[in-house]
């Protein structure tokens, strides 16, 4: 039994976002909906789980300490961030604001519910809940679920996507254990994608199917 959820974990989370990188010209198009797709699927099996905790879903117990903590982390770090992309990026900053408004707009409405919502229910929910059986450490399922969803931005083709979303990673795992909401982690995961798209760094991390 752990064989196979060993092999599954691989085929999930390294031979198809390997495959998806390999072909990006063409999987950029389908990433959205092949995001949306597995994300529900993630949720049904969730929801038939008996042994999963169905509150994780959306647990708002001590939500507004954490959320709380999100945004004192957020403020100062996205200030730097912000003056590096001013310095480092002149011809990014402000971008998809500035010059293609409508694109950014559509990108912040949607991005939490067809992005981020169903990245936290693979990559948190069900990554922590589905393989807690062959990982059972929560520390190392932490660190090796960062691996795989920094394997997973590959498919744009640059390194700031794969850099970045290791430490974004790092970030929403810890808030996950803390608060154990995907609700919060959503929350705080929309804050960062929306601020990256706002501020310059949108392109390293966006689909050709916004565009």
């Amino acid at each position: 039994m752990k064989l196979g959820r060993w092999l599954e974990l691989a085929g999930i989370f390294v031979v198809l976002p390997v495959l998806l990188a390999m072909f990006s010209h063409y999987s950029l198009r389908y990433l959205m909906p092949l995001l949306a797709v597995v994300g529900l699927l993630c949720l049904l099996y969730l929801l038939h789980d008996k042994q999963f905790k169905r509150k994780r879903l959306w647990r708002i117990k001590g939500a507004s300490a954490h959320v709380l903590n999100a945004i004192k982390l957020f403020l100062p770090l996205a200030m730097v961030i912000t003056l590096l992309v001013y310095w480092f990026l002149p011809d990014n900053f402000l971008d998809l604001p500035q010059q293609h408004t409508q694109l950014w707009l559509t990108t912040i409405f949607i991005y939490p519910l067809i992005s981020v919502l169903p990245q936290e229910l693979i990559f948190r929910s069900f990554f922590f809940h589905r393989y807690k059986p062959i990982v059972p450490d929560k520390q190392h399922r932490w660190w090796l679920s960062s691996g795989v969803f920094a394997l997973a931005h590959a498919v744009y083709g640059n390194w700031l996507a794969v850099i970045g979303s290791v430490f974004a990673y790092l970030l929403f795992g810890y808030r996950y254990i803390q608060s154990k909401s995907t609700l919060v982690v959503a929350l705080e995961h929309s804050l960062w994608g929306c601020f990256a798209f706002t501020v310059g760094l949108g392109g390293f991390f966006l689909s050709q199917s916004l565009n």
